[in-house]
């Protein structure tokens, strides 16, 4: 009788995948889609009612289209038709507070206080421009090009099975990191070692996001959790809002944020509320802040002392009503707005300033390369000629940086052309960076270290050089994190057949 061939079994799916892909019964109900629809159309009736600046019809139009453009990501993502992290929802929702949020709550659309508004004609360019460039960036992220690499798509098994031995090094870097982000000992290295100092930082993030990855699925036991929860996440935003910069701060409560709604498979709306309000009374401190620490005398306080004073800045500007709130909605709405920016690049390029023909996208290229090894390679400073070329700051300001918005640096390089096509590749390389550590056999780590990748690609109001260049370093320091687990795995195992045998031969 001839032998009978079965097919060899699929392999066991691994339980993050599970826990990340597989979507919350209902999600994908009508009721949740009405719900959802109906929620975005109350939210745009209210700023629609409320826009103090009275945008034009135009305006109205194109800034609202942003703005519910959010669904279709949140609803792919919860229906399961997109099965990986909420990286677009968040990326969205970004979008939308740079370039849509602040037409409705600013009173004239002005790169500065003191400065003129922009015509409304480049205004709505901006915003139309935009519009466009974030269905470009979908159809780069949800379209077909993306299984046209699928076959030579690396694959990150990271797989941490020793919970105890993930507990320790979780704990290890998350304190380490955070040593090393408070102290002043990184301001006394070398110029080619700068790098290095910016991941010791990072260490923290990526152990708060191992435990609370642990703490959300269940497999992390209480005081270790009570510890992460109550004093390295609140240490951490405090020493990032210390440095100076709000996103230093917001980022690891971003990062968190998405752990939550990954492994959750839920995205925690009021937790994002209360971040937004967050943001409009932040971003306003900042700038007294600021005056104070960077030169001023503060210039040489620790971080904490530093951290302190931010705290006590915030409390001036609410609870102690030195400042009014609808100047703080205008404030930090007007450090928040990007399609002013971009409206400015729109009226000055090419008419007064030459496309920049990729001048901008160069030092790329060098991004991978140390500078231990190339000390000359080129150095990304678009904040201080960006703004100098476009009259945003004056000439003989040589200490203030204008940030970069990379759908106006492409613009600024190649027209509407550098849009279109531009947010597209961008949507796809975020696609393929997430496929790599999100898919079946991806394990704790590719969790962690995708949360950790696509939490800094949100950062798109910086320049594509420095939000892209760093992306091949910061998978190198995952790669680093998951052997040190590896390690520890082993010495575990090797520790515990050792004991094992002990115990055997003592009742013999």
């Amino acid at each position: 009788m001839a032998e009978r061939f079965e097919p060899a079994a699929p392999p066991p799916r691994d339980e993050w995948y599970a826990l990340v892909s597989t979507p919350r019964p209902g999600s994908a109900s009508l009721g949740k889609a009405l719900k959802l629809a109906a929620s975005v159309v109350v939210a745009l009736i209210a700023l629609n009612l409320y826009a103090p600046g009275a945008p034009t019809v135009l305006e109205r139009a194109f800034a609202s289209a942003i703005l519910a453009s959010l669904a279709l990501p949140v609803w792919l993502w919860m229906s399961g038709a997109d099965r990986t992290i909420p990286f677009m929802p968040f990326l969205t929702l970004v979008f939308a507070y740079y370039f849509a949020l602040p037409v409705f709550l600013l009173r004239k659309f002005a790169v500065e206080v003191f400065k003129p508004p922009i015509p409304e004609h480049y205004i709505t360019l901006a915003l139309g421009y935009s519009l466009l460039g974030l269905y470009c960036l979908f159809a780069g992220y949800y379209g077909p090009a993306k299984w046209l690499f699928a076959p030579i798509l690396p694959r990150f098994n990271l797989q941490w099975r020793d919970l105890r031995v993930v507990k320790m090094i979780a704990l290890m870097v998350a304190f380490g990191g955070l040593l090393a982000s408070s102290s002043n000992v990184l301001e006394f290295l070398p110029e080619n070692l700068a790098q290095i100092g910016v991941f010791a930082g990072d260490l923290s993030m990526i152990g708060i996001c191992a435990l609370v990855a642990l703490h959300l699925a269940g497999k992390l036991d209480w005081i270790t959790a009570a510890v992460a929860w109550g004093f390295l996440i609140p240490v951490r935003v405090a020493v990032g809002l210390g440095s100076g910069s709000a996103a230093s701060g917001l980022i690891v409560g971003i990062a968190v944020v998405m752990m939550f709604a990954s492994v959750r498979r839920t995205i925690p709306w009021k937790m994002m509320l209360l971040g937004t309000v967050a943001l409009f009374i932040l971003r306003p401190a900042e700038v007294p802040y600021r005056m104070a620490t960077w030169g001023g005398r503060m210039a040489n306080a620790g971080a904490i002392e530093k951290a302190r004073a931010f705290g006590e800045i915030v409390y001036r500007i609410t609870i102690g009503g030195a400042v009014d709130p609808r100047a703080l909605i205008e404030m930090a709405s007007m450090r928040l707005a990007q399609f002013t920016i971009f409206g400015e690049v729109i009226a000055d390029t090419p008419a007064m300033v030459p496309f920049w023909r990729g001048e901008s996208l160069y030092p790329i290229l060098f991004k991978p390369i140390p500078r231990l090894i190339m000390p000359d390679k080129p150095e990304e400073l678009s904040g201080g000629w960006f703004g100098h070329r476009y009259g945003l700051i004056t000439a003989a300001n040589t200490t203030t940086s204008i940030n970069l918005p990379q759908i106006v640096e492409l613009y600024g390089n190649f027209g509407l052309t550098g849009v279109v096509a531009g947010m597209f590749l961008f949507g796809l390389i975020y696609r393929l960076l997430i496929e790599m550590y999100v898919h079946p056999g991806m394990g704790l780590g590719a969790l962690v270290g995708g949360i950790y990748i696509s939490s800094r690609l949100l950062d798109i109001g910086s320049a594509t050089s420095l939000t892209l260049g760093a992306i091949p370093w910061s998978m190198i320091l995952i790669a680093l994190i998951h052997l040190i687990v590896q390690l520890g795995e082993i010495d575990a195992k090797s520790f515990d057949s050792r004991a094992a045998a002990s115990a055997r031969a003592r009742t013999i």
